[in-house]
Order: C-alpha cells, then structure tokens, then sequence
C-alpha cells in the first residue's frame, strides 16, 4: 500500500466501558511499523481491538476517512461517507471465501488463525467498526430492581393469567389486522395494474399505415402513467419514511436481533411502506410485496403490543403488559410471520420464514402464538376476498381450492396429476440447485457493486436524486417490456381456445364458470397485441403482463390442456432466454432502489425461465435415449424457482413449504428439499445470502449463531478485548452532576457504585447498572427526588403509598410507546433551584443483577452469552471472584421453587403473627400496607453495602445458607420438619402417579419391582409422628390458623441431605 496514505484512526469520543456504541479513549501514538499480526497483537495488547486494526489500517483516501459521519434518522451512517468506504464494505462480502487481492504479510502462526492477515481484510474489519458506532442496541435482560421485584411478589394469579390472555387475544387481533391489510394492499395493486395494463391495451393497435404512430403514442402515455406511479412509490421513502425503502427483511432481522434502528416501527413508515408497494408493483417495477408485508407485519404486532403510539401521542393506562424490549420483540417476530402468511395465503411457510430467517431469539411461546396468528390472517384474507368477488353466494363458495401462485384453482388443474419426477431425474435436480446457488450468489455480487455505485451517485440524504432514480428505473423496465411486445413474433392461438373448438368445450364441466372460463382465458393469456386476429403475442404474453402474473404462467399454462397436446404448453426457447436474462437484470438494479420492493417474487418469476429452460434441454435428451418418457416442465419450472430464490437468501425449510403452499406441489417435496440445500451449499462458497449482505453493508453489529461466530473468539480473552475504562454513577448524588455526566456523553448504560475506580482496570463494587433512558424519565418526571443531606433521605423519596402508585410510576419510566427526551431537553425543565439543590436516587430503579463473566473467560463464552440472552453489557469480574453457594438445574426446576416458596411464605405469615400482623387467607401483603414502598422481602439499600463490604463469606463446609441464615446439616430434618397434612395442591388430589426410571442406575435401591418409593415411604413413616407434633404445636402457637408448609419438600430434602446437589 502506499506509504503516504492516511492511517485511519477512530474518532475520539469520552472512555468508556458501559456503551456498545462507542470506544473508549485511548493513546493516539500508535507504532504503525508493524512487521507482522502477531507482533502488532503482542505490542498492543492493552488497546481494543477496533484501535488495534484502526491503527495498523492504511486507506487510499483523502481525509474524509478520518472520522466518522454523523448518523442518518433511519439509525444508519450517513450517505455522505465516501464510495472507497461503501465498496470496500461490500467487496468485503463478497471474498469471504477467496484470497486477498493484496498480498498477505508475514505467515502466521495457527495460535492466530482467524486474523486479519492483510492490509485489505484490516481494512475491511476497520471499516465495518467504523460504521457500527452508529447503531444502538436493545437489552432483552428483564430489569431487576428492587420496585420491579416488589411488584413481581404482590402478583396474584389472576393477573398472570390476564397477561397470558392478551398475549393470545394480541396474536388473534394481529392476524385480523394483517388479513385486512393485505385484501387493502392487494385490491390497491389489482386497481393500478388494471389501469395502466387497461389503458395500454386500450391503445395498442396494428392497423396500417399508422402502426408506428400508433405505437409511439402508446408507448409515451403508458410511460407517462408508470411513472406518475412510480413517482408516488418514491416519494413516500424519499419525502416520509427513508427506512420504507426496499423490502424490509435486513431491517426487520437486525432488529429481532437486538439493534435498534430509529424510526423502523413508527406508524408512518407502515403507510410509507405499505402504500408505496402498491405503487411499485403498480408501476411496473421488479419487485414483490412479499418482503414489505414483512416489514408492515412487524410494524403491526410491535404497534398493537404497545397500547398505544408515539406518532399519535396516546397510550392505554390498562392494559400495559409488554411496554419493554422482549415482549416487543416477540410480537415484532409474530408480525412478520403474518406478514408474510397473508402475502402467499401460507400460514406454515410464513411461521417457519420467522423461525429461520426472522427471529434470533425463538422460543416455543412464540411458534404458538405466531401459528394461531397466522391461520386468522390467513383466513381473515380469504374471507374478504370471496366476499369481494361474491358476497351474495358466499354460502356455497368453495375455500382452499385457490393457490396465490395458481393459475387455476386445484379442482380445475387437478394438481395431483399435474406434478411427478423420475428417480433417474434426482442428479439433475441437485444440478439445477446448484446452478441456482451460482445465480444467487453472482446476483448478490452485481447487486453490491450496483449498491456501491447507487451510494456514491444517489446517496440517501440526496433526496431528490432518489426520487428521479425511481422514476428513471420504471421507465426503463418499462421500455424493455415494450420493446420486446412490440418486437414480438405472432403465434397462432392454440386450437382448443378457438371458437368452435370441441377439445376443451368437452372438459368444461371441471372449469367454475365453464365457457366464461375459456373465453377469459383466450383473451387474458393470449393476447393479440399487436397481432393479427387469431393469433397471439408471443413476447408479450410474459413481458406485457405484471411480474406476478407471468410467473403464473410459467409454472401452470398448459395444466388444463390449452394447447391440446399432454397438457404441456411450449414457450419458445429464445422467449425463456430473453425473459431470464431480462428478469435478472432489472431484478439486480431494482433492489435497492428508494422505494419498497420485495425480491421473493422476482427471483422466483427468473428460477421458474430457468427451470424451464433446464426442463426443455432434459426433454430434448431424453427423447434421443427414452422415447415414451414424458418429461414434466410444470415440475422443473417450480424446483427453478425455488432454486432461485434459495440461493439467493440461503433460506431452506421456509422456502421448501412456501413453495409447496403456493403451488400445490407436493409431490415435489423430495426433489424441492434437495434443490434447494444443493443451492445453499453453492451460494455459501461465494457470498453471503441477499440479505446478510445488506446487513454487513450497512454496518449494523448483527451477532450470528456462536456455531458461525468464527474461530477468533476462541482464540482470545475477554481482558484482551474488554474497555477498562468505565464512566460510573453514584446510588445518590445531585442532579446538576448527573446532568453533566448525561450530556458529556453518549453511553447507554452506567455502572453504580459508591467509590468509583480511581484508575482504568481497577476492580471497584458493581451495586448495580442503570440504563440512560431511564435516568432520563427519571429526571423528566422528578423520581427519585429529594432535598438535603442523602444521609438523611426521607423513606417515601419515590413518592408512592399504594400498589396502584407504584405502577403508575414504573409505567412511567418505561420506553414504550413514548420515548425518554434528549438529556438537553431534560435540563432545560429544570428550575434553577432543582438544578442546584435537588439529590437523585437511583438505588432501587437500578438494575440490581446484571450478568458478569470473568476477566480470563474466552471471548467465545461471553458471546455467546451476548446472543443467548440478549443483552446490552456484559461486566467483567476479576478472575477469581467470591462463591458463596452452588445451584443445580434441580434448584430452579419450577417444583422445587414453588414448596420452597410455600415455605418462604410460612415463615413470613409465622413472623407476622407473633408480632401481631393481620394476613389474608395465607398470603402475603402488597406493597399497599407499606409506606414509601417498604416490603418485606427486601431491605433498604443501604443495608445492604453498609459494613461487611467485600467480606467473605463465612459458611464451612457442611453448612448452607438459607434465606441469610446459617443451618448445619445435622439440623436439616428440624429446619424442614412442617407437617402437610393441611395443605395440598389440587394435584396431590389425583392419584399419585408411579415412578419409572429412565434407567437402572436412575432407579435407586429400591428398584426391585414392588415399592419404587420405599425410601420415600419409609422417611415419611419414621418421622411422621414428629411432625404430627410439631404441627399441632405450631398450630397452637400461631392461633390454629392451619397455615402450614407443603412438607413433601421436607421430606425430599431429609432424603437428599443438604450436600445432595
């Protein structure tokens, strides 16, 4: 490289540790004489790894590189950034398999494997942290402060099932919704299509001498009104909702995968996206509206979930169940499943696109729900449209017979007779999936580098650039389909379809509306165009029609005998050439273009020409080796369609029953399955799929599966990439230095402690964390608030008495619908004398737990962590931290939780009684008897750090410590020796049930065959009349009440001692 080239460096910005969003600050005076990796890792070994390949990169740019550009509204860079920086990005993608095009340094050892070994990979990896300082991201970690904690234990069991009741009633009303829009969106499109195809049909005549002027004037009206239409698809993303641009599917992905992009739920990029769809399709563009169903799917379930929306400034005081990050984020997920549902009138396929393609975090709550979603969208679609069509026989209307990707309905097509393959065909099959994979793979390709070209010439934040370019590109697709129906040969109409023809008139009977059928048929697909009468347009029959329609006929003309011969309807051979090589080409060029355009139905329309073509060249061999065999093109048309499409999203189960749902080919489910790994396996040796790539090319900080995390976190620890240098807060301080810390930087969380590290890397007391938006609706609504001394901080500094108090105020500091002001705003509220004499705390809104991994774990281990749980910040622990206890999978199994709750719960009705509290029916209290938010199950923060700070704990060996306080282990059988024989839950009134080993060791010694429970029987023998008399002197003791523990857990634990783990 050259050595005058700038270094890029990273933007100087405040030290950090508690932000993913931004690095902390280092020393800028790096050695950039590095003679190889492993030298550059060994000196640099206390810099971060985005400092480490920022310093050690060389960029042949100006200086524009050398900071970052400030963020887009979308959530994304912004456009300005050079087209050095967008191409190399995405040339990135695409050698992911191949060797560097510069040449490698220094070979290095296997110790390193995984590094970046070349200036061009440094370069790449810099870049891409470069661009990720720009994104957010969600924290799926349930907040677990002490409020949240107080208001989980005075949960009744009614209103854990009124939550679980709306979860199902929301998926319901999803699914209604979804149903509606989609008849709205499809009836729109059906309308414009109609219009524009209506009216040049109107105009395309051949009479003459005034032919050519006749096709001029045909061709300059319909180019006038594709792109008024277009212009209205552009407008919507240019001039309202940028992030409606293109499908939808990257944005929604990264989302489900805990980043947060602004503006990608608001209710007017649903109207920006959903309306701007139907003016694509209507417009004549190369796109589907499966993948902005996806998009306005989400919009719809992560809307409807938040009782209530930022755009129109309301929400519902009840119900408010899932105002945070994770329930959002299932609903989001069920959304898309819907989405897509309803846009192919396949409810399996659509849940199974979420499961693996959609969500990152799935979950068997979410696949019931989202399957219940699915079929009321599903069948709320179907029931409008027959009502549409037909309201007054809606009695006797026919459901399921209609296929979205059907020509005819299945009564009509028979598809049971229209679809079989070979078993010498399986190899050819995997061909076709293979080639499938390439054309995938080589579309990705082309479409990067026409993605690099569009950022450099038509950049986001040029709007009025994008808004031509979308009418420049309709005008174009439009020309080429013109062209080509102008230019078309004329063929004559096939015999049965001619007037008088017998041949289909003799099978009219299986058509629903017999002769109206053939004669919609002659006049819809095949039509005269320029043509003379009796003959048809070849060219035009797939060229002069909407995308969706000529893949319709692709895969089904013929099915009811058209043509008169086996069923099979011939395109000629150049016509499926043309068309492929056509489709591809707009196809690539359109996506990514500033409007909403999906990519499902054109790579499927451009694997159906291919299958086709692929079924032709097997029929004509075939017929010299096996004269009497029939090779079926229906079948080979739908396994190039899927094809196509898997290799060009790597997606394979979802596709595999998507195509099956919508075709009615499911004799194909072999043949499909195998098509479409064989493009998969192909696609993955040379790119990325369509959408992980647009991921990466926009930087988003997208965590993959730790199976395709790559080897480097293996390799590593966590104290050789963590930050060291972290901004803290205290539990109580003055508002004007909580003010200052909030606006002299950016972070998305802060550690609380009371003595802050006085250097980096010095461990200190984590108390807690607290995110910045929660500080800052804090702040806005004066929570935490007090004046003084924080010595001397009144108990009701969080101003509630009352269980509905304590609601209204955790609702109030919640995200969702409305979100926390900027910290400017805040400060200006302020009053002067609230702004110097005011105190905050924060000690029991803080997150009390938040997850911690050690110094010297592998990188591997912390993400995995990251992206099994969601989180936002993991801390980091010195190597050897404190124990002071062990649990099992047994510990947190929902049987042993409950008796030791019901024990937890007697103790604290026994304390309670003796000092002469009241009680209801056995249960505890809420906060509505304890003032200031007092409650029984937690102390006061500053009982809990207040002497024996950092003291180690004092439990031997034999002890265990329950509930704070010490029992040997000769005193188990006393500490849990209750009596049952007053309590049971509605279970223990069925008979018990027996117990089966699931092996012979697993058995115990009494496995003989005659008591599977002697030991348990004898314990409870031998102590029952101990317990007999501890229950009755208990019951004295606390005024007969009869509230005693479930001792079936005593009696476990005596059997399984304390040291039993």
């Amino acid at each position: 490289m050259n050595d005058d080239a700038e270094t890029l460096l990273p933007t100087s910005s405040p030290s950090r540790g508690n932000s993913e969003d931004h690095q902390p600050g280092r020393p800028s005076s790096l050695n950039d004489n590095r003679p190889s990796p492993l030298n550059a890792h060994l000196n640099e070994s206390k810099l971060s790894a985005f400092e480490r390949n920022s310093a050690r990169s060389r960029i042949h740019t100006s200086s524009q590189m050398s900071s970052s550009s400030p963020r887009t509204s979308s959530g994304f860079r912004n456009p300005r950034e050079t087209f050095q920086n967008i191409a190399a990005t995405a040339a990135g993608t695409l050698d992911r398999n191949m060797n560097s095009s510069s040449s490698p340094r220094e070979s290095a050892p296997a110790v390193v494997f995984g590094a970046t070994v070349s200036d061009r990979e440094t370069n790449m990896a810099s870049l891409r942290l470069r661009r990720m300082t720009a994104f957010e991201s969600h924290d799926y970690d349930p907040i677990d402060c002490d409020i949240e904690e107080e208001q989980l234990r005075s949960r009744k069991r009614a209103e854990y099932q009124n939550e679980d009741w709306w979860k199902w009633t929301l998926s319901a009303i999803i699914g209604v919704v979804m149903g509606f829009v989609a008849f709205v969106v499809d009836g729109l499109v059906d309308k414009l299509n109609s219009f524009r195809f209506g009216m040049a049909m109107k105009l395309v005549v051949g009479d003459g001498e005034s032919k050519d002027a006749s096709k001029f004037y045909a061709y300059i009206s319909s180019l006038l009104v594709t792109c008024c239409l277009a212009a209205v698809a552009g407008g919507l993303v240019s001039y309202v909702e940028p992030l409606a641009a293109g499908s939808g599917i990257p944005e929604l992905k990264t989302y489900l995968n805990g980043v947060h992009l602004k503006g990608l739920l608001r209710l007017k990029t649903l109207l920006a996206k959903l309306g701007g769809v139907a003016f694509s399709i209507g417009a004549g563009l190369i796109a589907g509206k499966e993948g902005p169903f996806v998009h306005g799917g989400g919009l719809v379930g992560g809307g409807l979930c938040s009782f209530g929306s930022h755009s129109l400034g309301f929400k519902t005081r009840r119900p408010n169940h899932f105002r945070n990050d994770r329930d959002k984020r299932d609903f989001v997920a069920i959304g898309t499943a819907t989405g897509v549902a309803v846009a192919f009138g396949a409810p399996i396929g659509g849940m199974l696109f979420t499961v693996e393609e959609g969500t990152s975090f799935y979950n068997s709550s979410m696949l019931w729900r989202g399957f219940l979603a699915t079929c009321v969208g599903v069948l709320t679609s179907h029931w409008l449209e027959q009502l549409d069509f037909d309201a007054t026989d809606f009695a006797r209307a026919k459901f399921g017979t209609h296929r979205d990707f059907g020509l005819y309905t299945d009564d009509e097509a028979n598809y049971s007779k229209q679809y079989w393959w070979y078993f010498w065909e399986v190899p050819i099959f995997a061909l076709v999936g293979c080639l499938g994979g390439y054309i995938g793979a080589l579309f990705v390709n082309l479409n990067v580098r026409v993605t690099a070209w569009r950022a450099k010439y038509i950049p986001v934040n040029n709007k009025f650039r994008r808004f031509l370019e979308v009418i420049a590109v309709a005008a174009f697709t439009f020309t080429v389909m013109f062209v080509f129906m102008a230019a078309s040969p004329c063929l004559e109409i096939p015999a049965p379809l001619r007037d008088g023809h017998t041949n289909l008139a003799n099978e009219l009977d299986r058509f629903e509306y017999g002769e109206a059928s053939k004669d919609e048929i002659r006049t819809d697909f095949f039509s005269k165009m320029y043509c003379a009468e009796g003959y048809y347009s070849s060219y035009g029959q797939l060229f002069f029609v909407p995308l969706s329609q000529s893949f319709k006929f692709l895969l089904h003309l013929g099915e009811v005998g058209e043509n008169g011969q086996a069923h099979e309807f011939l395109f000629r051979f150049d016509l499926l050439l043309f068309y492929f090589l056509a489709m591809f080409s707009l196809m690539t060029i359109t996506y990514g273009v500033g409007a909403p355009t999906g990519l499902f139905v054109p790579s499927l329309a451009v694997g159906s020409a291919m299958g086709q073509i692929c079924g032709r060249i097997v029929n004509s061999i075939s017929g010299w080796i096996l004269t009497e065999v029939q090779i079926d093109l229906h079948a080979y048309a739908v396994i190039g369609a899927a094809a196509s499409l898997g290799g060009a999203t790597r997606m394979t189960i979802s596709i595999t029953v998507l195509v099956m749902e919508t075709t009615g080919s499911m004799q194909l489910i072999i043949p499909l399955m195998l098509t479409i790994f064989c493009a998969k396996a192909v696609g993955d040796r040379f790119s990325h799929g369509i959408y992980d790539t647009h991921i990466k090319i926009r930087g988003a900080p997208f965590l993959e599966e730790p199976e395709l995390a790559g080897p480097t976190g293996d390799k590593l620890r966590v104290n050789e990439v963590m930050s060291k240098t972290m901004i803290t807060i205290k539990p109580r301080m003055r508002v004007r230095d909580l003010i200052g810390i909030l606006a002299s930087n950016d972070h998305g969380a802060f550690p609380v402690t009371e003595n802050p590290p006085t250097k980096p890397g010095e461990p200190f007391e984590l108390h807690g964390t607290i995110t910045r938006n929660r500080l800052l609706k804090m702040i806005t609504h004066r929570i935490g608030f007090f004046d003084g001394n924080p010595e001397s901080r009144p108990a009701d500094v969080y101003g509630y008495t009352t269980a509905k108090d304590r609601d209204d105020l955790l609702d109030k500091l919640k995200q969702i619908p409305f979100k926390s002001p900027h910290v400017a705003e805040v400060a200006a509220s302020l009053s002067s004398v609230e702004m110097d004499s005011a105190w905050i705390d924060v000690s029991r809104l803080m997150q009390r737990h938040p997850f911690i991994t050690h110094a010297d774990a592998r990188v591997s281990r912390a993400y995995r962590i990251f992206r099994t749980m969601g989180l936002r910040h993991l801390y980091v622990t010195p190597d050897r931290p404190l124990v002071v206890g062990v649990m099992t999978r047994k510990d947190v199994i929902q049987e042993n939780t409950s008796l030791t709750l019901g024990e937890k719960a007697e103790r604290i009705m026994a304390e309670r009684r003796q000092s002469g509290g009241n009680y209801v029916d056995g249960e505890a209290e809420g906060a509505d008897a304890f003032p200031g938010g007092a409650n029984l199950y937690s102390q006061d923060y500053a009982d809990r750090f207040k002497s024996k700070k950092n003291e180690p704990p004092t439990l031997g060996v034999g002890r265990v410590d329950v509930d704070g306080g010490e029992t040997s282990a000769n005193d188990w059988n006393d500490q849990f020796g209750d009596d049952d024989h007053h309590h049971h839950s509605d279970d223990d009134k069925d008979e018990r049930l027996p117990y089966i080993p699931y092996y012979q060791g697993n058995a115990g010694e009494d496995d003989d065959g005659d008591d599977d429970d002697g030991v348990m029987t004898t314990t409870t023998t031998t102590h029952a009349a101990a317990r007999a008399d501890n229950a009755d002197a208990e019951n004295n003791n606390n005024g007969g009440t009869g509230f005693t523990n479930i001792s079936g857990a005593s009696i476990v634990r005596r059997a399984n001692g304390p040291d039993n783990l």
